[in-house]
């Protein structure tokens, strides 16, 4: 595990319902390499196609199981993704 930041969410549904995937870069303490990355925007699109195109098709083989891209939501978005997963947890 390494500390980083959100950048971005990649909006998904699959069988089971939402599936939001989250995009992140290490910390600046980590890697000064992406401190110019700070939203999803940030990200040559070549990326995000790549990103986008392996979660399209990577249960394809699974029989029974698929999924649908909804698309990317910025880092505030991602971050409010997070602060949602600690709340279902503590619901558990």
């Amino acid at each position: 595990m390494i500390r980083c930041r959100p950048v971005g969410v990649l909006k998904m549904t699959d069988e089971s319902g939402e599936d939001a995937k989250l995009v992140a870069v290490p910390h600046t303490k980590l890697s000064k390499e992406y401190d110019h990355i700070n939203d999803v925007n940030d990200l040559p699109e070549l990326l995000k196609a790549q990103i986008t195109h392996f979660f399209e098709h990577y249960k394809d083989l699974e029989k029974g199981k698929w999924v649908k891209v909804d698309g990317w939501d910025n880092a505030e978005a991602a971050k409010a993704e997070i602060v949602a997963s600690f709340e279902r947890a503590k619901q558990k």
